[in-house]
């Protein structure tokens, strides 16, 4: 990934965290998450340790994912995926999420974490994940509740393999 790819992910952040939690979340507070998780350090820490995923067309980023970074291991945690609002509902999160999984020796499940009232929690669903419990949390000093969802893969006939 290069620099321009950081910043088109930091822009895809930006404007989906916007259309996603304004009606929750106080701009201050996505302001200072995103700073804070899309930093120089912190995107260079995903970028060596997590499976780092974007869909492009014509040059323009339209979405990225980022996977737990270790293919062997049999519980993936999907960390991220975000879509430019424009290009929802158009197949680039799914294809995130399958190719991603795909990437995975033996993945047994896959699990994340997406905030309660979340107007996108149904294409998790749609995915087959279920939520496992809430966890109620904070982003500077704003409380939010999270979701744990997760999803078997062992059993689920959608699953992509990889030819050996």
């Amino acid at each position: 990934m290069t620099e321009l790819d950081i910043e088109n992910i930091r822009n895809v952040a930006t404007l989906a965290w916007r259309d996603t939690y304004s009606s929750f979340i106080p701009k201050k507070i996505q302001e200072k998450v995103l700073i804070e998780a899309y930093s120089e350090e912190e995107m260079n820490n995903r970028l060596t340790s997590s499976l780092s995923l974007v869909v492009e067309e014509n040059n323009e980023i339209l979405g990225y994912a980022f996977f737990s970074g270790d293919l062997a291991v049999e519980e993936v945690f999907l960390e991220s995926l975000y879509v430019n609002p424009i290009h929802q509902g158009k197949g680039v999160g799914k294809l995130l999420f399958f190719t991603g999984l795909s990437k995975y020796e033996e993945p047994t499940s896959i699990s994340l974490t997406v905030y309660k009232g979340n107007p996108n929690i149904s294409f998790y669903e749609k995915q087959g994940f279920s939520v496992v419990k809430e966890i109620q949390g904070d982003f500077f000093k704003h409380p939010v509740v999270f979701l744990l969802m997760k999803k078997n893969v062992v059993s689920d006939p959608n699953r992509l393999t990889k030819d050996k």
